[in-house]
């Protein structure tokens, strides 16, 4: 009877405590969480970010992206209070995005109440323009970089056919649901990733950037195109929820240095860095994607 009682007690602080729940079979750690974390952020925006230096000039770009990494980052920490809270509050371990959306108009004034469901159809919506929107834009850039180097030793293709040749893999990829068994590819993905970096800041540091001839504020009509850049670099909402629900320790991904300050910390610092040398070293003549500016025969 007695054991009864624990496990009656267990389970209730697990709802009233959705941050304690979790499966010890499948559970992340905070490590691996984190390069989940980074391997959501850290794409193809960075290879943008001199040209949006260019746009805001390096001292408006250096605060501009100090300034909105923070704001994403005090968003998604109201997203995760939100969902916490929510969870208490329904007795329910975790929420997905569309459910947190709906509760929350349900848990509102009674006004707003009846719009739940138009809150819930949104979410998934937006969410689902948006992961298109960049699973378009990975598959165009893989391609067309597979294509760029395969053309040097092999007959030229379309780039269509390797966009095809790749799709089969990428499916089967997203078909594995659980993030702990897709750990080690993440991390060995993040490996190739810094390797990819760190020979794209050779280059730049091997070309010298200077402040000569480099302005610290850019024309403001073309602002937009900066600040755009930097949120689509940035932004990685669409993998904080299910990140945060599968970790061990769910109350860990928020704290004040827990995963998500860390790996947002991490992030800006390495797009900052990639924008403000990438600039500084190529000036006007810097290209949409810093990999365009780098020597084509070495």
């Amino acid at each position: 009877k007695r054991q009864h009682e624990v496990i009656d007690v267990f389970s209730t602080v697990l709802l009233l405590f959705p941050e304690f729940n979790f499966d010890f079979k499948f559970v992340c750690r905070n490590s691996e969480t984190l390069l989940h974390f980074l391997k959501g952020c850290l794409g193809t925006g960075i290879l943008a970010m001199p040209k949006a230096f260019y746009h805001s000039g390096y001292l408006v770009g250096i605060i501009a992206t100090v300034l909105i990494g923070g704001i994403c980052t005090y968003c998604i920490h109201m997203l995760i209070r939100a969902e916490y809270e929510l969870c208490k509050r329904r007795k329910v371990p975790s929420l997905t995005y569309h459910e947190v959306a709906e509760i929350a108009f349900l848990e509102g004034p009674p006004k707003v109440q009846k719009y739940s469901i138009y809150a819930k159809h949104a979410v998934n919506i937006f969410l689902l323009i948006y992961q298109l929107g960049i699973c378009c834009v990975y598959v165009v850039f893989i391609g067309t970089n597979v294509k760029s180097v395969c053309d040097t030793y092999f007959p030229e293709m379309s780039v269509s056919i390797y966009m095809l040749m790749f799709l089969l893999p990428l499916i089967l990829i997203n078909w594995v649901r659980n993030l702990k068994r897709l750990a080690p590819f993440c991390t060995a993905a993040n490996v190739i990733t810094l390797i990819g970096y760190a020979i794209i800041f050779y280059y730049i540091i091997r070309n010298k950037p200077s402040f000569d001839n480099r302005s610290p504020t850019g024309q403001y009509d073309h602002f937009p195109l900066f600040f755009g850049t930097v949120l689509f670099s940035l932004e990685a909402i669409g993998v904080i929820m299910p990140l945060e629900n599968e970790m061990k320790s769910p109350k860990n991904f928020a704290r004040p240095f827990g995963v998500l300050n860390i790996g947002m910390g991490l992030v800006v610092s390495i797009y900052l860095i990639m924008g403000l040398l990438g600039y500084l070293s190529y000036g006007a003549d810097v290209e949409p994607a810093i990999t365009l500016n780098l020597p084509p025969d070495d």
